[in-house]
């Protein structure tokens, strides 16, 4: 009988030992993207099949609190682009509310909070500024890039692979390179209004990826290959 291939990590690519005496060198089924990104109300009425990549236990723990940071301290994008999706997502806030970790996730927030713009102007005194943490984000943003590849390709992308990532709000901010790649090729997504994406193998030396999220806001990101 033929030996099964191990699986490996996506996160850190090492062999994932089933038989290991440590609990956290064992399997964790890792959602990409991270399960909480569907608010619970959308995981009930949908009943959703969510997509997963192996991972030790102990990488997708290293990555839990980023992926609550992302998933709050953008929101006010969520409630910019996207209303509809905003009101179902602040809702799922209010029920997370009794978690201890939540309102003092909230409080690092808008601890950060400013009533001035990026170009020196005093906004009026219903609107802020938050100054988010991107390497926060972007560390998320490219742990589920690398997921979506590893999904598509089984090939494992360490983060020092990625070589360009940026948020985009509307289409317009959008390289042109990435729009030309989205002619090449179709939307992909398990349930779109959370997440959906795109995916481009370029000349066997990159991974060009759209990911939109919410259908509020974009990560473009390239991974060599």
């Amino acid at each position: 009988m033929a030996k099964e291939t191990p699986q490996i990590c996506y996160l850190c690519g090492d062999v994932i030992d089933p038989n290991s005496v440590q609990d956290q060198l064992k399997l964790s089924r890792d959602h990409v993207p991270p399960k909480q990104f569907f608010p619970k109300q959308v995981r009930n009425d949908e009943n959703l099949n969510l997509e997963w990549a192996p991972s030790h236990k102990k990488c997708n723990n290293d990555y839990k609190d980023d992926e609550d940071y992302f998933y709050h301290s953008l929101y006010p994008l969520i409630a910019n682009s996207n209303p509809g999706m905003a009101q179902t997502v602040f809702q799922d806030f209010v029920r997370r509310a009794h978690h201890p970790q939540t309102p003092a996730l909230l409080r690092d927030i808008f601890s950060n909070a400013s009533r001035i713009s990026s170009g020196g102007i005093l906004l009026p005194a219903y609107k802020v500024v938050i100054n988010i943490d991107l390497a926060k984000i972007q560390r998320i943003a490219g742990k589920i890039a690398r997921g979506v590849v590893f999904r598509k390709t089984g090939d494992y992308c360490p983060e020092t692979n990625i070589v360009d990532m940026r948020i985009c709000e509307t289409e317009s901010e959008v390289p042109e390179m990435y729009q030309l790649s989205w002619k090449a090729t179709s939307i992909e997504s398990t349930y779109p209004k959370v997440f959906s994406f795109k995916y481009f193998p370029f000349l066997q030396e990159y991974y060009i990826l759209s990911l939109l999220f919410w259908e509020a806001f974009m990560f473009c990101v390239t991974i060599q290959q």
